[in-house]
Formats: structure tokens, C-alpha cells, sequence
């Protein structure tokens, strides 16, 4: 094993350890000057934790954590309010859970959960909900595919009519 294999498979533990640099013309591979172009990471998450207020367009997110307060537009996989958490806003997801706050416009496309605790205020809609007891939504609440199907959906409720179960 050269030199150079040895330096590379052998992480240094302390400063004492780095070897010096090779002179130029050594066998030591060059690194390229311009980062690798990649798409978003699989995976993306953002958690805004308690005390945090933040005003914000979020996309690129598949996952938004709201612990505290978030202010804002979000194009995501997934919205997750905590306990505590509040959104106030636009979001548009595939799938919602619900334990905290949401006042706004929310579009679900697969499931919306309202946990118990959890209250969700404004135009909805959705492609299958779920809410557990103590769970509250109240506002204009439609079901997606009923919405697409009929001008009239019969499973729309006007603004201020509140479910609680």
C-alpha cells in the first residue's frame, strides 16, 4: 500500500496526525472545483422549533415541522403542526396532521388528520379526513374529488360552521 492509499484510509484522529500536503505533480487525486449539480435531497426536512416565528414561502420541504410559528405559503409532501404549533396561511401538501393551529387556505390531497387538540380554520379541502375527538374544523370544508366531480359538491359547508367530534 503507497503513501498516499495509507493517508486516505486512515482518518486522522487529532491535529498531530494530518499529513503535509504532496507537492504538485504527486499521485494524490485532484478534487473538483465546481460542487456536484443535484436536485433537492429525498427527504428534506424543516422543523421550526418552539419560539421560532417565521414569515416565509417554503417549497422544496417534504416534510415542515411546525413547533412554533410559521406565517407564510408552503408546497410540501407533508405539513405536521405540533402542540403548540400554529400556521397561518397557504399550504397545499399531500398529507396534513394536525395537533396545533391552522388558519388559512389548506389543500390536502391525501389525508388531512385533526388530532384531538388540533384546530383547523379557513377553506379546506381534502381528499380524506380524519378527525379525533376533540379535533375542531370550521370554515368553507370541501372534498376534493366531490369538487372536481360537481359545481355543487353536496359535501360542502359554508364559512363558520364548526365540527367538533
Amino acid at each position: 500500500m503507497s503513501d498516499v492509499e495509507q493517508i486516505q484510509a486512515v482518518p486522522a484522529r487529532s491535529l498531530n496526525e494530518i499529513h503535509p500536503v504532496p507537492l504538485s505533480g504527486s499521485t494524490m487525486p485532484q478534487r473538483n472545483p465546481e460542487p456536484p449539480h443535484q436536485a433537492r435531497s429525498v427527504g428534506a426536512r424543516m422543523i421550526v422549533g418552539p419560539g421560532i416565528k417565521l414569515k416565509s414561502e417554503i417549497s422544496d420541504c417534504d416534510t415542515l415541522v411546525v413547533e412554533g410559528t410559521v406565517d407564510g405559503t408552503l408546497t410540501s409532501e407533508v405539513l405536521a403542526i405540533s402542540e403548540g404549533g400554529i400556521f397561518t396561511g397557504t399550504a397545499k401538501v399531500t398529507d396534513a396532521e394536525i395537533y396545533g393551529r391552522f388558519v388559512g387556505e389548506l389543500k390536502v390531497k391525501g389525508v388531512l388528520h385533526i388530532r384531538s387538540g388540533g384546530h383547523v380554520e379557513g377553506t379546506v379541502k381534502y381528499g380524506r379526513i380524519e378527525v379525533e375527538s376533540g379535533g375542531e374544523i370550521a370554515g368553507m370544508i370541501t372534498r376534493e374529488d366531490a369538487a372536481a366531480a360537481s359545481p355543487n359538491p353536496a359535501n360542502t359547508e359554508p364559512a363558520g360552521v364548526s365540527r367538533s367530534t
